[in-house]
C-alpha cells in the first residue's frame, strides 16, 4: 500500500502590508571559469515604476539603493533551460516582504544535461551566488548571514536539495531510463531514453565541459531552510544530512517528472518532519511566473496552462505560502 503523508500549509492568513518597493540589480560571479549571472531583488524605499528588462516588464526601481536594515537572503535556482526571470513573482514578493533575493542564472543547461558534471556545477553556482551577494558592498553588510534560505523548481529543486546535503547517486539514471515509459521526459538523452535532437547533439560535440571534481562536496551549511517545487529527485539516495526545515511541493499531474520517482523519493528519504504539499491536478510548469506575450509562443509548453487554470492566482497563493514558510523558519536560534 502506497505510503503518503500530505501536510498542507494552510493559506487562511492574509498577507501583511507591503512595506517595501522592489529594487533589481544584476551582478556576476564565476564558477569553473564560466560567468554566472545573479539577478538581485531587494527591498528599497525608492519609487518603483514600470520597468522593462528585455521582454519582461516589472514594477521595480532598477539599480536603486537598498533600504536600511538587516534582511534574510533567499537564493533561487531555476529549472532546466530556464533563467533568472522564471520566478520573478516570487522574488518580488520576497523583496516586498523584506528579503534580499539572489536569482542565479545557471549557464549552459542544455549543453550539460545528461552529464554528471551538472550535479556539481549547479549547486556550486548556487553557493557562488550566495557568496557574490554577501561580498557585494551594496548588500553584504545588510544581510543576516544566519538567515539564508533557498528555493528551487524542477532541476532547481534538485540543486537546492543537493546544496542542503542530499547525497547523489548518478548511476541510478541508467537502470531507470531503460524503463523510459515510466518517466519519458526525464529520460530524453539518457541511455534507454529518446535521443536528444540533432541540433543539440551537434552543439554538444563542440562544447567544452568545465573541469570539476565529481567527488566534490557541494553541501552548503549556510542554507537554513529549503523550498523544492516539483524537484528532480530520482538521483538522491540519502538525505540524512538535510537537517534544515524543508517544504516539498509535488504537482499531482506532473507529466515531466513522473510520480513516484522524484518528489516522492525525496519525501521518503528526508530524515525529519517536513511539509509535503501535494497539489492534485497541478501541472509541472505552474510554478513559473507568466511569460510575456512576445515570447510565450517561442517558450512553448512551459508558457501554457490547462483550460480553466489561473496561474496568476495559483502563484499569488503559493508564493505567499513560501514567504510565510521562510518567515517561520529563517529565524535566529
Amino acid at each position: 500500500m502506497r505510503f503518503l503523508i500530505i501536510i498542507i500549509l494552510m493559506l487562511s492568513g492574509t498577507a501583511q502590508a507591503q512595506e517595501y518597493n522592489v529594487g533589481i540589480r544584476r551582478i556576476t560571479t564565476n564558477v569553473a571559469g564560466v560567468e554566472v549571472s545573479v539577478r538581485v531583488f531587494y527591498p528599497t524605499q525608492e519609487t518603483a515604476t514600470e520597468t522593462k528588462f528585455g521582454p519582461w516588464q516589472l514594477l521595480a526601481a532598477k539599480n536603486s539603493k537598498l533600504s536600511s536594515g538587516q534582511f534574510p537572503l533567499v537564493a533561487i535556482s531555476h529549472g532546466f533551460g530556464g533563467n533568472d526571470w522564471n520566478h520573478y513573482l516570487l522574488a518580488s514578493r520576497l523583496a516586498r516582504s523584506g528579503y534580499i533575493v539572489a536569482a542565479v542564472r545557471h549557464p549552459d543547461d542544455f549543453l550539460r544535461i545528461g552529464q554528471p558534471e551538472i550535479t556539481v556545477l549547479r549547486p556550486s553556482e548556487l553557493s557562488a551566488a550566495i557568496d557574490a551577494v554577501l561580498k557585494d558592498n551594496r548588500f553584504g553588510s545588510s544581510i543576516d548571514a544566519e538567515r539564508i534560505g533557498a528555493f528551487g523548481f524542477s532541476l532547481g529543486g534538485f540543486t537546492v536539495l543537493a546544496a542542503s546535503g542530499g547525497n547523489i547517486d548518478y548511476a541510478k539514471i541508467t537502470p531507470h531510463c531503460y524503463r523510459p515509459e515510466n518517466d519519458p521526459e526525464f529520460c530524453i538523452g539518457e541511455d534507454g531514453g529518446e535521443p536528444l535532437p540533432m541540433w543539440l547533439r551537434a552543439r554538444r560535440m563542440l562544447y567544452s565541459m568545465p573541469n570539476v571534481n565529481l567527488t566534490q562536496d557541494v553541501f552548503d551549511s549556510r542554507i537554513k531552510a529549503v523550498v523544492a517545487a516539483a524537484p528532480v529527485g530520482l538521483l538522491f539516495d540519502d538525505m540524512s544530512r538535510t537537517q534544515v526545515p524543508v517544504m516539498l511541493i509535488r504537482a499531482g499531474a506532473d507529466q515531466s517528472l513522473r510520480f513516484p520517482y522524484h518528489a516522492e523519493n525525496v519525501h521518503k528519504l528526508l530524515p525529519n518532519e517536513h511539509i509535503y504539499h501535494v497539489v492534485e491536478g497541478l501541472h509541472h510548469y505552474a510554478f513559473l511566473s507568466p511569460f510575456p506575450n512576445g515570447i510565450a509562443g517561442e517558450v512553448g509548453e512551459p508558457a501554457k496552462d490547462p483550460d480553466g487554470f489561473d496561474r496568476a492566482k495559483f502563484l499569488a497563493e503559493t508564493n505567499q505560502t513560501i514567504v510565510n514558510f521562510f518567515k517561520k523558519t529563517l529565524i535566529r536560534k
